[in-house]
């Protein structure tokens, strides 16, 4: 499980990505613009952990 944990977490960040780019953005009738940027820190939160465990992993034998 310790090898595999920065794949899952960099599988998520790339998930994250790409829904928020699937979903796409759009600008309502009352010119607010509805778009899922929740998903772009959410994205990066995954990457850095994900970076971090691997690092973790590759210091520590």
């Amino acid at each position: 499980m310790r090898k595999k944990l920065p794949i899952v977490l960099f599988s998520i960040s790339i998930s994250c990505y790409i829904l928020f780019f699937l979903i796409g953005s759009e600008v309502d009738e009352d010119g607010f613009l509805r778009e899922p940027f929740g998903l772009l820190p959410v994205g990066a939160l995954f990457f850095f952990a994900s970076v971090m465990v691997f690092s973790w992993n590759k210091l520590k034998p």
